[in-house]
């Protein structure tokens, strides 16, 4: 049976910071897996969710160093529900096919202090077959094209509008602009949708850039982004194979980016409850990986995925995500 000292620095911890902390903890994460999907505060927590699950991981460990049944039940109570998030992600099957297509999707920053050659040396080592760019800039896009690896490109509205651009080594058969409706005033983003044409058969591939939801009207706006993109997603299913890649501004353990993917009838191509941070602070200099996973590729269920990861930092305060994906026999 577990038991601790009635008396001394031990009992005196579990009184004033053990006990009030796993019950605290508890409850935070209990408010945030139910009422994430409600409320604009709650969910900007899941932001730091994975630093929430370590925070867990040191209270159980605490109350386990005090012996006592209590906190050590409340402790891993409250530990299992913060994980749920990260389990109820649908997930891309894996493969260990060889060819299929890469994907490199990655946010230029606006503010990039480098040159655009850095990331077009990063583009020739990694060769990938569709590149999905956001806050691309007018002089970052002509010198991409002018490196002259993508015969297909698309167009300058995208561009113009959302500062979204689409490379790819398979033909562009047709271009639009999702047109959702805007509930938000200020509200203007529009998902991209390009057709492509893989070996003859067409290819749906979204590019991703809603508004970060830093107030309660870009956050009510980018819900409403994904979930009119969730629809229009499900509908081309019907037809081919679909990719969405871009950045989100959506945490891999927000319940809007699980609903998207529910809604949508896609999966992520990051497995794992513990993903790396493609999203950081340039003040930080990236100390101890402090960020967010927003940047994601998703795919279709005919799609596997043989590998996903992050690769170099280009400048930006983003890192592009690279997922090699195994393409549905033709």
């Amino acid at each position: 049976m577990l038991t601790a000292p009635r008396r001394g620095p031990i009992a005196m911890a579990y009184r004033v910071l053990v006990l009030p902390g796993v019950i605290a903890y508890l409850f935070a994460v209990s408010i945030v897996v139910l009422a994430a999907d409600r409320f604009w505060l709650v969910d900007l927590l899941t932001f730091a969710w994975p630093y929430v699950v370590a925070a867990g991981l040191l209270l159980a460990v605490a109350a386990l160093f005090t012996g006592r049944l209590k906190a050590i039940v409340i402790a891993l109570v409250g530990l299992a529900i913060a994980l749920i998030p990260a389990f109820d992600v649908p997930t891309a099957r894996p493969s260990a096919a060889g060819g299929g297509l890469k994907v490199l999707t990655a946010n230029l920053f606006v503010q990039n202090p480098e040159e655009p050659a850095v990331f077009i040396d990063l583009l020739r080592q990694e060769k990938p077959d569709i590149v999905v760019l956001q806050e691309a800039t007018g002089r970052w896009a002509a010198a991409l094209s002018a490196a002259g690896l993508f015969p297909y490109e698309s167009g300058a509205e995208a561009l113009s509008r959302d500062s979204i651009k689409v490379y790819s080594t398979l033909p562009i058969r047709a271009e639009t602009e999702l047109k959702r409706a805007f509930t938000e005033p200020k509200a203007y983003k529009q998902p991209l949708r390009l057709e492509l044409d893989m070996r003859g058969k067409p290819l749906f591939l979204y590019a991703f850039h809603p508004e970060t939801p830093r107030r309660l009207w870009q956050w009510r706006d980018r819900n409403a982004y994904l979930s009119a993109a969730a629809d229009a997603v499900k509908g081309d299913l019907q037809r081919a194979p679909v990719i969405v890649a871009g950045d989100w501004n959506t945490p891999t353990w927000s319940p809007f980016y699980r609903g998207f993917l529910r809604q949508a009838g896609l999966a992520s191509t990051a497995g794992g409850w513990l993903q790396p941070v493609t999203r950081f602070s340039l003040k930080l200099d990236r100390l101890a990986y402090i960020g967010a996973t927003i940047d994601h590729v998703a795919v279709s269920p005919d799609i596997s995925v043989r590998s996903h990861r992050v690769g170099p930092a280009f400048g930006s305060n983003h890192l592009p995500v690279i997922a090699e994906l195994a393409m549905p026999e033709t």
